[in-house]
């Protein structure tokens, strides 16, 4: 007779339930939905960005702060929305 540990049955369990969920086409729009949640969350930062800048709140760490994210990630975000990085503030850019 074959013993299996609580933790394997549950194991085993979920990946049958997972399985019947492919099937029926449960995660088909997963990525998707993912994908554009972050390409919303990304244009409203832009858009509460541009605000601010706009407000002469310009500094890199106060910014990164104000979204609570890292500073790399508000210069990602400046950069996509046009704007330059000049001794740690958020510059228009020329272009604009």
């Amino acid at each position: 007779m074959i013993t299996t540990t609580i933790e394997e049955y549950k194991k085993r369990s979920i990946d049958r339930i997972n399985k019947q969920a492919v099937v029926a086409g449960a995660f088909t729009n997963c990525f998707d939905t993912r994908a554009q949640s972050e390409r919303q969350r990304t244009s409203e930062r832009k858009r509460r960005l541009r605000v601010l800048v706009r407000s002469n709140i310009t500094d890199i760490d106060v910014l990164a702060q104000h979204f609570t994210i890292s500073a790399n990630t508000i210069k990602k975000i400046a950069y996509s929305a046009g704007y330059r990085i000049s001794n740690g503030r958020v510059v228009e850019s020329v272009m604009r």
